[in-house]
Protein backbone atom coordinates (compact mmCIF):
# COMPACT_ATOMS: atom_id res chain seq x y z
CA UNK A 1 0.00 0.00 0.00
CA UNK A 2 1.22 3.40 -0.49
CA UNK A 3 2.17 5.33 2.66
CA UNK A 4 3.40 8.79 1.20
CA UNK A 5 2.59 10.13 -1.84
CA UNK A 6 5.25 9.69 -4.80
CA UNK A 7 6.84 13.32 -6.22
CA UNK A 8 8.91 12.98 -9.33
CA UNK A 9 12.36 14.20 -9.55
CA UNK A 10 11.94 17.90 -10.66
CA UNK A 11 13.15 19.33 -14.01
CA UNK A 12 15.58 21.72 -11.85
CA UNK A 13 17.31 19.32 -9.33
CA UNK A 14 20.36 19.82 -7.85
CA UNK A 15 21.03 16.84 -6.05
CA UNK A 16 23.95 15.18 -7.48
CA UNK A 17 22.59 12.03 -7.16
CA UNK A 18 19.15 12.45 -8.74
CA UNK A 19 19.81 15.28 -11.55
CA UNK A 20 20.42 12.51 -14.00
CA UNK A 21 16.79 10.94 -13.23
CA UNK A 22 14.02 13.50 -13.86
CA UNK A 23 10.72 12.22 -13.85
CA UNK A 24 11.60 9.28 -11.33
CA UNK A 25 9.62 8.65 -8.18
CA UNK A 26 12.62 7.00 -6.20
CA UNK A 27 13.94 3.62 -5.94
CA UNK A 28 12.86 -0.11 -5.41
CA UNK A 29 14.06 -3.30 -3.38
CA UNK A 30 13.02 -6.50 -1.61
CA UNK A 31 14.48 -7.54 2.09
CA UNK A 32 14.06 -10.45 4.02
CA UNK A 33 12.24 -9.56 8.20
CA UNK A 34 12.10 -12.70 10.15
CA UNK A 35 8.82 -14.15 11.20
CA UNK A 36 6.91 -17.03 12.77
CA UNK A 37 5.11 -19.21 10.86
CA UNK A 38 3.23 -22.51 11.68
CA UNK A 39 5.79 -26.13 11.30
CA UNK A 40 4.00 -26.92 8.11
CA UNK A 41 4.20 -23.48 6.16
CA UNK A 42 7.52 -23.25 6.84
CA UNK A 43 8.77 -24.47 3.65
CA UNK A 44 7.38 -21.60 1.80
CA UNK A 45 9.09 -18.85 4.27
CA UNK A 46 12.83 -20.64 4.03
CA UNK A 47 15.54 -18.91 2.14
CA UNK A 48 18.52 -20.71 0.81
CA UNK A 49 20.17 -20.03 4.50
CA UNK A 50 17.05 -21.53 5.94
CA UNK A 51 15.76 -18.49 7.70
CA UNK A 52 12.12 -18.09 7.87
CA UNK A 53 11.53 -14.94 6.25
CA UNK A 54 8.67 -12.21 4.33
CA UNK A 55 9.73 -10.73 1.28
CA UNK A 56 9.25 -7.33 1.56
CA UNK A 57 8.79 -5.18 -1.00
CA UNK A 58 9.71 -1.50 -0.29
CA UNK A 59 9.85 1.86 -2.35
CA UNK A 60 11.30 5.10 -1.13
CA UNK A 61 12.23 9.00 -2.18
CA UNK A 62 15.52 10.94 -2.96
CA UNK A 63 14.43 11.63 1.34
CA UNK A 64 15.01 7.75 2.04
CA UNK A 65 11.13 7.80 2.92
CA UNK A 66 8.85 4.81 2.40
CA UNK A 67 6.04 5.57 0.11
CA UNK A 68 4.73 2.04 -0.88
CA UNK A 69 5.51 -1.40 1.25
CA UNK A 70 4.06 -4.70 0.44
CA UNK A 71 4.49 -7.10 3.06
CA UNK A 72 3.73 -11.14 3.34
CA UNK A 73 5.22 -12.92 0.76
CA UNK A 74 6.45 -15.59 1.57
CA UNK A 75 10.52 -15.76 1.83
CA UNK A 76 11.05 -18.21 -1.00
CA UNK A 77 9.05 -16.01 -3.58
CA UNK A 78 11.46 -13.90 -6.04
CA UNK A 79 11.31 -10.56 -5.83
CA UNK A 80 10.03 -9.63 -9.26
CA UNK A 81 7.07 -12.43 -8.40
CA UNK A 82 6.40 -9.58 -5.46
CA UNK A 83 6.86 -6.51 -7.67
CA UNK A 84 4.21 -8.07 -10.24
CA UNK A 85 1.69 -9.00 -7.33
CA UNK A 86 1.78 -5.76 -6.12
CA UNK A 87 0.96 -4.21 -9.65
CA UNK A 88 -1.89 -6.58 -10.12
CA UNK A 89 -3.75 -5.49 -6.64
CA UNK A 90 -6.79 -3.51 -6.75
CA UNK A 91 -5.53 -0.97 -4.85
CA UNK A 92 -1.73 -1.51 -5.87
CA UNK A 93 0.98 -0.30 -7.15
CA UNK A 94 0.79 2.38 -9.92
CA UNK A 95 3.36 3.66 -11.74
CA UNK A 96 1.84 6.86 -14.30
CA UNK A 97 2.78 6.81 -17.88
CA UNK A 98 6.09 8.44 -18.62
CA UNK A 99 7.09 7.88 -14.73
CA UNK A 100 9.86 5.12 -13.37
CA UNK A 101 11.55 3.79 -10.27
CA UNK A 102 15.21 2.54 -10.23
CA UNK A 103 15.64 -0.86 -9.45
CA UNK A 104 18.21 -2.96 -9.47
CA UNK A 105 18.78 -6.52 -12.01
CA UNK A 106 16.69 -8.94 -9.86
CA UNK A 107 13.80 -6.93 -11.66
CA UNK A 108 12.84 -7.02 -15.47
CA UNK A 109 13.62 -3.40 -17.51
CA UNK A 110 10.45 -2.35 -18.18
CA UNK A 111 8.32 0.78 -18.79
CA UNK A 112 8.29 2.51 -15.29
CA UNK A 113 11.26 0.15 -13.71
CA UNK A 114 14.77 0.94 -14.93
CA UNK A 115 17.65 -1.46 -13.77
CA UNK A 116 21.04 -1.08 -14.68
CA UNK A 117 22.94 -2.43 -17.73
CA UNK A 118 23.78 -6.17 -17.23
CA UNK A 119 26.90 -7.23 -17.86
CA UNK A 120 28.70 -4.39 -17.12
CA UNK A 121 30.24 -2.85 -13.52
CA UNK A 122 27.77 -1.78 -11.33
CA UNK A 123 29.40 -0.65 -7.57
CA UNK A 124 31.63 2.18 -8.91
CA UNK A 125 33.37 4.83 -7.54
CA UNK A 126 34.17 8.14 -9.99
CA UNK A 127 37.14 8.74 -7.45
CA UNK A 128 38.31 5.37 -6.76
CA UNK A 129 41.56 5.00 -9.15
CA UNK A 130 41.78 1.42 -8.54
CA UNK A 131 38.69 0.72 -9.86
CA UNK A 132 39.27 3.21 -12.83
CA UNK A 133 36.33 4.95 -12.99
CA UNK A 134 33.74 4.04 -15.67
CA UNK A 135 35.24 3.56 -18.79
CA UNK A 136 32.11 4.28 -21.04
CA UNK A 137 28.83 5.27 -21.05
CA UNK A 138 27.62 2.45 -19.64
CA UNK A 139 28.95 2.33 -16.80
CA UNK A 140 28.87 5.99 -16.11
CA UNK A 141 25.48 5.05 -16.18
CA UNK A 142 25.35 1.86 -14.07
CA UNK A 143 27.48 4.06 -11.30
CA UNK A 144 24.90 7.08 -11.59
CA UNK A 145 21.81 4.35 -11.12
CA UNK A 146 23.70 2.99 -7.90
CA UNK A 147 24.42 6.38 -6.57
CA UNK A 148 20.48 6.98 -6.76
CA UNK A 149 19.03 3.70 -5.99
CA UNK A 150 21.23 3.22 -3.03
CA UNK A 151 18.52 5.50 -1.20
CA UNK A 152 16.41 2.09 -0.42
CA UNK A 153 19.13 0.04 0.85
CA UNK A 154 20.05 2.97 3.02
CA UNK A 155 16.06 3.13 4.51
CA UNK A 156 16.35 -0.45 5.27
CA UNK A 157 19.12 0.03 6.80
CA UNK A 158 17.91 2.29 9.03
CA UNK A 159 14.89 0.51 9.56
CA UNK A 160 16.44 -2.70 11.00
CA UNK A 161 19.06 -0.28 12.77
CA UNK A 162 16.16 1.76 14.49
CA UNK A 163 13.93 -1.08 14.89
CA UNK A 164 15.12 -3.98 16.66
CA UNK A 165 11.89 -5.64 17.17
CA UNK A 166 11.62 -6.47 13.35
CA UNK A 167 14.94 -8.94 13.96
CA UNK A 168 12.82 -10.60 16.74
CA UNK A 169 10.81 -13.76 14.91
CA UNK A 170 8.51 -14.75 17.86
CA UNK A 171 5.51 -12.75 16.03
CA UNK A 172 2.94 -14.91 13.77
CA UNK A 173 2.91 -13.75 10.27
CA UNK A 174 -0.28 -11.38 10.90
CA UNK A 175 1.62 -9.35 13.39
CA UNK A 176 4.91 -9.08 11.86
CA UNK A 177 2.65 -7.85 9.07
CA UNK A 178 1.39 -5.22 10.78
CA UNK A 179 4.62 -4.71 12.82
CA UNK A 180 6.24 -4.06 9.63
CA UNK A 181 4.41 -1.72 8.29
CA UNK A 182 4.10 0.53 11.53
CA UNK A 183 7.51 0.58 11.34
CA UNK A 184 8.29 1.96 7.70
CA UNK A 185 5.38 4.87 9.33
CA UNK A 186 7.37 6.17 12.04
CA UNK A 187 10.04 5.54 10.14
CA UNK A 188 8.55 8.50 8.02
CA UNK A 189 7.51 10.44 10.73
CA UNK A 190 11.42 10.43 11.90
CA UNK A 191 12.33 11.58 8.80
CA UNK A 192 10.27 14.59 8.38
CA UNK A 193 10.44 15.42 12.03
CA UNK A 194 14.39 15.07 12.57
CA UNK A 195 15.96 15.56 9.66
CA UNK A 196 19.67 14.78 11.63
CA UNK A 197 18.74 11.49 11.93
CA UNK A 198 21.68 9.62 14.39
CA UNK A 199 20.93 6.10 12.63
CA UNK A 200 21.99 7.82 9.50
CA UNK A 201 25.28 7.95 10.73
CA UNK A 202 25.82 4.83 11.18
CA UNK A 203 24.91 3.74 8.04
CA UNK A 204 28.42 3.03 5.49
CA UNK A 205 28.54 5.40 2.44
CA UNK A 206 27.44 3.20 0.02
CA UNK A 207 25.20 0.50 1.32
CA UNK A 208 -2.17 4.97 2.12
CA UNK A 209 -2.60 7.55 -0.63
CA UNK A 210 -5.06 5.92 -3.47
CA UNK A 211 -6.14 8.84 -4.63
CA UNK A 212 -4.79 8.59 -8.40
CA UNK A 213 -4.35 11.35 -10.87
CA UNK A 214 -5.88 11.50 -14.26
CA UNK A 215 -2.84 9.37 -15.99
CA UNK A 216 -2.37 6.33 -18.13
CA UNK A 217 -1.01 3.61 -15.30
CA UNK A 218 1.29 0.94 -16.48
CA UNK A 219 -0.27 -2.14 -16.03
CA UNK A 220 1.95 -4.55 -17.07
CA UNK A 221 5.73 -5.02 -16.84
CA UNK A 222 6.43 -7.32 -19.90
CA UNK A 223 10.33 -8.10 -20.46
CA UNK A 224 12.68 -5.66 -22.52
CA UNK A 225 16.13 -6.86 -23.97
CA UNK A 226 17.25 -3.06 -24.03
CA UNK A 227 19.60 -2.66 -21.55
CA UNK A 228 20.93 -6.35 -22.19
CA UNK A 229 24.56 -6.37 -22.69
Amino acid sequence: MFIAKPTPIPEDCLDARWQWFKGCFGALDGTYIDVRVPEHEKGRYRTRKGHCVVNVLGICNSNIQFIYILTGWEGSAADSRVLRDAIHRPNGLRVPSGSYYLCDNGYTNVEGFLTPYRGVRYHLCERDQRAGGPKNREELFNLKHSSARNVIEMAFGLLKICWEILSQSFNPIDVQNIIIMACCLLHNFIRNEMPDDPFEREMPTMVENNSEPNHDFICTIDGSSTWNA
